[in-house]
């Protein structure tokens, strides 16, 4: 059994969901593993429970099903990117509900690179347009993937933008890679994938739903260090993508407009409600994010002679190991909760050994 077979046996089987299939990789460190593993070892892992156990137990009735997904795959010349994997987009790995495979067309580079979501109105103004323009122009001189939804309006401006920049950028589709909504934007398609990538977690003639929308959503709000709404009404797709963002705990930032205009008024409601930032001004972005300051030579003199508790210390060898690291991914490397960690980072900063980035984002100084 390969691993993609075993990560679509998880996805197929009965009840189990991104959480329970998480615990079970984490546990057993790949998904071949899980069916290679007996009985009693699942019945190790928390919160799986009897029902879980008799499905894994009986994951030869799903092989016939695997192989035609398997096939499918390879007939749409679909490729995969496994959870866990070096080319996986990082910030989404640490969302809880992160698929196992992510499905694409195209040549995705999302290791160690910075990821930018912008979303808005499918009936954009002229304003949202030329915003949407400038913003892109600013962030290009660091080479940013642009992140959007195919959509029309704000979502198109942002991947042609990228595009006339000779930027990255990566779509990110509610439906699977053997079809293509709206239609007409086949060109672009096509054009995003010879510079970045469509990608999906969905597989091919899956039947389409306007109810998939939220599901494309969190791919677009995950994978990003940083998501901007541009123009946008109170109950539509990317306030549903800027919620997401905000609970995922990312970077969100909203583009006001007049008071009166319904277009922005979904922007108005973040700022108010101090879920995201006000952007007025597109370098205010690298501002915000502290690209700018990144991009100069460190000139910080490390702190001599400071005394190091062994618990802090094992935060700081860890923290020679990245040129950063997101708060998740250094607890779950320490082994410590999130809470714990997050209090050893500050006794750190308040030492002068770290300093904190946006996005939960830590150095060393």
């Amino acid at each position: 059994m390969s691993e993609l077979e075993a990560l679509l046996l998880l996805e197929n089987l009965q009840g189990i969901g991104w959480n329970r299939s998480h615990k079970l990789l984490t546990h057993f460190g790949s998904a071949t593993a899980i069916f290679k593993a007996k009985p009693k070892e699942w019945r190790t892992v928390a919160g799986l429970g009897e029902a879980i156990c008799y499905e894994l137990a009986n994951w030869e009735k799903y092989r016939s099903l695997v192989a035609q997904q398997v096939e499918m795959l390879d007939r749409y010349a679909v490729a995969f990117l496994v959870y866990g994997s070096t080319n996986y987009p990082l910030p989404l790995s640490y969302c809880p509900d992160a698929p196992l495979l992510l499905f694409y067309q195209g040549i995705p580079q999302f290791k160690k690179r910075k990821i930018i979501s912008i979303v808005g109105t499918r009936q954009n103004t002229p304003h949202g347009r030329a915003f949407c323009e400038q913003l892109v122009e600013v962030l290009s001189p660091y080479n940013p993937i642009i992140c959007s939804g195919l959509a029309r309006g704000i979502d198109r401006i942002a991947h042609q933008s990228a595009l006339h920049h000779g930027l990255e950028t990566v779509a990110c589709l509610a439906h699977g890679l053997d079809q293509l909504y709206p239609p007409n934007h086949q060109k672009l398609s096509n054009s995003i994938k010879k510079r970045g990538a469509i990608v999906t977690d969905f597989l091919p003639e899956a039947t389409f739903r306007k109810t998939n929308f939220p599901r494309r959503n969190r791919l677009i709000a995950g994978m990003a260090h940083a998501t901007v709404v541009i123009e946008s009404g109170l109950k539509v797709g990317s306030m549903n993508t800027a919620n997401l963002a905000h609970q995922y705990g990312r970077e969100l930032f909203a583009v006001p407009g007049r008071y009166s205009d319904y277009k922005s008024k979904g922007c108005h409601h973040l700022i108010v409600e101090q879920k995201a930032q006000l952007l007025s001004d597109p370098k205010q972005l690298l501002d915000a994010l502290g690209w700018e300051n990144q991009e100069q030579q460190k000139t910080v003199q490390k702190a001599l002679f400071v005394e190091l508790t062994p618990k802090e210390k094992r935060v700081v060898n860890e923290l020679k190991a990245h040129s950063k690291i997101h708060l998740d991914g250094l607890a779950l490397q320490t082994q410590q909760k999130i809470s714990t960690t997050a209090a050893l980072l500050l006794q750190l900063e308040m030492k002068g050994v770290v300093r904190a980035l946006p996005g939960k984002y830590y150095e060393l100084i």
